[in-house]
């Protein structure tokens, strides 16, 4: 009875948040990046028999602790999970029993810099359609890598080199230069990384198409002058006509811009017979909003607004 009354009280103790115990150290008490490894967790108490389960947990994101079994009152093992993009920071812990006490020690762990994890590709999306020519590569990866090796093709196993785009970048993200991708084509892409301790394997392979121009002649009559003619519908959603003369054969440029003026794509640049035609602009993928139309041929420029509303 005494012994059961013993037990009984110091259940009451430890439920009631007086406790002795505290973490002393942990070993290993580093690791690197995308590593996984088990951990001794040692207190310098005699509380620990006596919960039946517990959690561990670090600050910050990017480590997370799994609880593995009791040893003893001042030894428990875990395993630690650091992630390919977990920050170089020192790391507390944090021990929480059955009773909802909570044991932590300060900067208990320490996170060393490993070669990059492989980059994971954000945009544009899988298998995307209507791309501008202009489109823009999002990745994300280890913060701590220096550069990042970006790689375009037609070819989805990268073999024929016949149209490779190969460079490197310092950051993300990196937008094509609005004259390198062809009208219609469909690419694929992959990303790679580098630091000081090495380069990580090639993301996994994504690929998108650029919106083909859609242009057709619609008169046989020569203009006198260069125009940029309204668009029909506008608004529209998501498809709208755009018409345009040239009096000469030459190069016509047609692009979108937004109402501060950054380009949001050329979506026709060619050269031409003179004559009056008809551009099918596809606007799926931008956001709601007023939108710029520009023509430039031969020294001529016009503006004309257009309206999505989706």
């Amino acid at each position: 009875m005494r012994k059961f009354l013993i037990s009984f009280l110091f259940l009451i103790t430890l439920t009631s948040g007086i406790r002795s115990q505290s973490v002393k150290y942990i070993y290993p008490d580093s690791g690197y990046q995308s590593t996984s490894f088990p951990i001794t967790i040692i207190g310098d108490g005699t509380e620990w028999m006596v919960s039946p389960y517990f959690q561990i947990f670090f600050d910050s994101t990017g480590v997370t602790g799994f609880y593995n079994a009791k040893i003893n009152d001042t030894t428990i093992t875990a395993t630690v999970v650091i992630g390919g993009k977990a920050v170089l920071i020192p790391r507390g812990i944090y021990v929480l029993d059955q009773f909802s006490n909570t044991y932590y020690r300060d900067s208990a762990l320490r996170i060393l810099l490993s070669a990059p994890s492989i980059p994971a590709l954000i945009l544009p999306p899988n298998n995307s359609e209507n791309q501008f020519q202009n489109v823009t590569l999002l990745w994300d990866s280890n913060a701590y890598a220096n550069t990042f090796n970006i790689q375009i093709s037609t070819d989805s196993l990268f073999i024929n080199t016949a149209f490779l785009f190969d460079t490197v970048v310092a950051n993300t993200p990196l937008q094509i230069r609005p004259d390198f991708l062809q009208l219609g084509m469909k690419y694929f892409w992959r990303v790679s990384a580098t630091n000081q301790l090495g380069t990580s394997g090639w993301s996994v392979i994504w690929n998108f198409r650029v919106r083909t121009t859609g242009i057709t002649p619609v008169s046989n009559i020569i203009p006198k002058e260069y125009k940029l003619l309204n668009n029909y519908p506008n608004p529209f959603n998501p498809v709208t006509k755009i018409n345009f003369q040239t009096p000469k054969s030459g190069q016509v440029e047609i692009s979108i811009y937004d109402l501060s003026g950054k380009i949001i794509g050329r979506i026709f640049d060619n050269t031409i017979q003179a004559g009056i035609y008809e551009l099918l602009f596809d606007a799926s993928g931008l956001p709601s909003g007023i939108y710029l139309v520009r023509m430039k041929a031969n020294g001529f420029s016009a503006v004309n607004k257009i309206a999505f509303v989706k």
